[in-house]
């Protein structure tokens, strides 16, 4: 099953911290736990087994990988051991939002897991799963509980923020009849990584109206990760002395 794209290898690219209900030795722990990860292979060190093993085997043991930050997670990836013919064939998965109540995903469901060293068997969420922390819980196993795994998510979406205001400033709209629009650009005080999204509020209104109607219209126009142009439009006879808007960007 494919991953979908534009996730985020977490375990791969330290965005989670882990930890293991037991470990066999420090050289079986969370760090050997990584999808495809190998040991040097060399004769006069060992830097550790190609798997996190438990010390023990039963129906208590778990590794859990968990973050201050809500996420989106897609996926799940596991793998047996690679020097050695364990692996876990079946397991499912609790999850937290606040780190302090635990739920079953799916009622307890029972995930397929591997039938030998280095297959990867992964597993797409339906909807991703918000949670803070996920922790995989062995069912059944091959020889021993060892397994080297991977959680995708969502790429996280940036809190940087930027507001400020802009207005016609002049008279520009203040004479004539049918359609006539101003336009005026805004420059970030910053440069966004990538084009922001940019919402507009109304704040300010000075004109007369057509015929009891007030017609005008604002819109966000040619954003860019530096800045954006703001359309402000009438039509018919009416008249637009000024009008002053307030906006927030925000990275996505």
């Amino acid at each position: 099953m494919s991953i979908p794209p534009g996730s985020v290898a977490c375990l791969f690219n330290s965005l989670l911290n882990l930890r293991t209900s037991t470990d066999h030795n420090a050289d079986h722990g969370a760090k050997n736990s990584m999808l495809n990860f190998t040991n040097s292979k060399e004769a006069n060190r060992f830097d550790g087994s190609e798997s996190w093993s438990a010390s023990i085997n039963d129906d208590k043991q778990y590794i859990m990988a968990g973050s201050l930050v809500v996420s989106e997670f897609v996926a799940i990836a596991t793998q047996g051991r690679g020097d050695f013919d364990q692996w876990v064939t079946s397991y499912k998965i609790r999850y937290s939002y606040d780190n302090v109540q635990w739920f079953d995903y799916n009622n307890g469901q029972i995930f397929k897991g591997n039938t030998d060293r280095n297959t990867v068997v992964t597993h797409v969420f339906p909807q991703p799963l918000r949670a803070r922390s996920i922790a995989l819980h062995p069912v059944t196993f091959n020889a021993h509980i060892s397994l080297r795994w991977e959680l995708y998510a969502k790429s996280p979406e940036s809190n940087f923020v930027q507001v400020g205001t802009v207005s016609i400033g002049d008279r520009t709209l203040n004479s004539g009849n049918g359609p006539r629009e101003a336009v005026r650009h805004v420059d970030f005080d910053r440069p966004f990584g990538k084009v922001p999204k940019v919402a507009l509020g109304t704040t300010h209104v000075d004109g007369t109206t057509d015929n009891n109607q007030l017609r005008y219209r604002v819109d966000v126009v040619n954003v860019t990760a530096t800045g954006f142009d703001v359309k402000f439009s009438t039509w018919v006879n009416n008249i637009i002395y000024d009008i002053t808007v307030d906006y927030v960007a925000v990275e996505h």
